[in-house]
């Protein structure tokens, strides 16, 4: 890590947190909730206990860390917080503190110098928004996979080439202007420039409007960050398997990382984007990592990539297939409404919505065969057992092969269900599954 990026953490702590406010909520990043963690990083298979051992690297001002650490501390599991900046480690050591937290040991260091102490190994691994910031970013992750178990997993965030074209211009536009300037001088000619933007800037639209740069100018170690780094380079898809590969990694599969939802990964399936069925069919024919970088481009609102990475294992692979492992055992990752079941019955054949209430949204036909299917995925009994009782009790009977309908019927309903990780499945015994707390599944209707 340069001494540039070290001194503006310390003068600039990120993300701007007051620790005071953890006393009145609990923030919850995603690609850190341990149940998606089990899912995707360890194929539902790993006992989350006093002996799972995390490490955030460059934990920042400490969200992951408070999210792992309060996900862990009544199972015993340990978080270690890895960070450079003494201004950003005070921050985090106050929320952690404010939570009542005793599960969590502080490292002052960078990456590579603590990797360079040969540490014990972790079963997780968080590091978002870090390794862009590296002059060598894949250094930083061989210093991490040098620290990751045999069976671990490593939780990931980069910036996104196409998604964050505008901050690129940006960038570009006032280099000429940032020589001979401080970093306090740097920031109060961005901040004049962005409270008089243009209605047509690239960056206005990016946000998503007025609002956007408001809270920009509200929050001075943002504009630093964004606009203002002076060391990041961003990836596209192929860029991040790239990366993944070049530490002997595979990208497991990409995630959420903001805190609505957690619904990323649907932005890189294609039949989230194509509705024509011809270009569809042509776009399933390709490579999934193919498929996923059309999605950016035509997308082009991916302004950085969270991913699950893990080394190369063909059981861990399963968890995204069709139908995983039979062994595994389905359930709702996000809690049915208590009405939920009753009201797939009561609206037997008639077109119905179930919605998260988060945007995410699947139309489908209510009814009680589908309402028994459902509650079969309750975390204990396997899609294999699942698949018989489907075709022995709930399907009629017809003088064809019923396992393969069931096994079809199955995996449609699964990969509906999981599409925005309303389901995951795991072994019923790992004892991690874990409920989303912020959002429900209920039928709504067409509107």
């Amino acid at each position: 890590m340069s001494k540039e990026v070290r001194a503006l953490y310390e003068q600039f702590p990120y993300p701007m947190r007051d620790p005071q406010e953890e006393k009145d909520r609990l923030l919850m990043p995603p690609m850190d909730t341990l149940s998606r963690v089990n899912h995707y990083g360890f194929g539902g298979r790993k006992k989350i206990d006093a002996g799972f051992h995390a490490l955030v690297a460059g934990g920042g001002t400490g969200d992951s860390l408070v999210w792992l650490a309060e996900q862990l501390r009544d199972c015993g599991g340990q978080v270690t917080y890895l960070e450079p900046s003494s201004a950003s480690t005070r921050v985090a050591r106050a929320r952690v503190e404010a939570r009542g937290l005793t599960n969590v040991t502080y490292v002052n260091a960078t990456i590579g110098e603590f990797a360079a102490t040969a540490p014990k190994k972790f079963d997780y691994i968080n590091c978002a928004g870090v390794l862009h910031h590296l002059e060598v970013p894949e250094e930083g992750l061989r210093d991490l996979v040098a620290v990751l178990a045999d069976d671990g997993c490593i939780g990931a965030m980069l910036y996104g080439e196409h998604g964050r074209l505008a901050v690129t211009e940006w960038r570009k536009m006032v280099a000429p202007l940032l020589p001979g300037k401080t970093l306090d001088e740097q920031l109060a000619m961005t901040r004049s420039l962005l409270s008089t933007l243009p209605e047509g800037n690239m960056l206005l639209k990016m946000g998503g409007g007025p609002g956007f740069i408001k809270g920009l100018l509200e929050n001075d170690p943002e504009i630093v960050d964004l606009l203002l780094h002076p060391v990041e380079c961003a990836y596209d898809v192929h860029g991040v398997y790239d990366f993944a590969a070049s530490a002997g990694l595979e990208v497991a599969a990409f995630t959420g990382f903001f805190g609505f939802g957690g619904t990323g990964k649907a932005h890189y399936s294609i039949d989230n984007q194509i509705a024509d069925p011809k270009i569809l069919r042509d776009l399933m024919s390709l490579p999934l990592r193919d498929q996923q970088a059309f999605c950016e481009r035509y997308s082009g609102a991916m302004p950085l990539h969270a991913f699950y990475l893990t080394r190369p294992d063909a059981k861990r692979a399963t968890a995204t297939t069709a139908i995983p492992d039979r062994a595994l055992c389905p359930w709702f990752f996000v809690a049915p409404s208590d009405s939920f079941f009753d009201d797939l019955v009561g609206n037997a054949g008639r077109p119905i919505v179930l919605a998260d209430g988060t945007g995410n949204a699947v139309d489908l036909t209510g009814g009680p065969d589908l309402a028994r299917l459902l509650a079969l995925f309750d975390g204990k009994t396997s899609f294999g057992d699942i698949s018989a009782r489907l075709r022995d009790e709930i399907l009629h009977k017809q003088p064809i092969d019923m396992n393969q309908i069931a096994d079809n019927t199955l995996a449609a309903v699964w990969l509906l269900f999981h599409k925005f990780d309303w389901m995951l499945a795991s072994f019923a015994e790992s004892g991690w599954q874990q409920q989303d707390g912020q959002r429900r599944l209920s039928v709504t209707f067409p509107k």
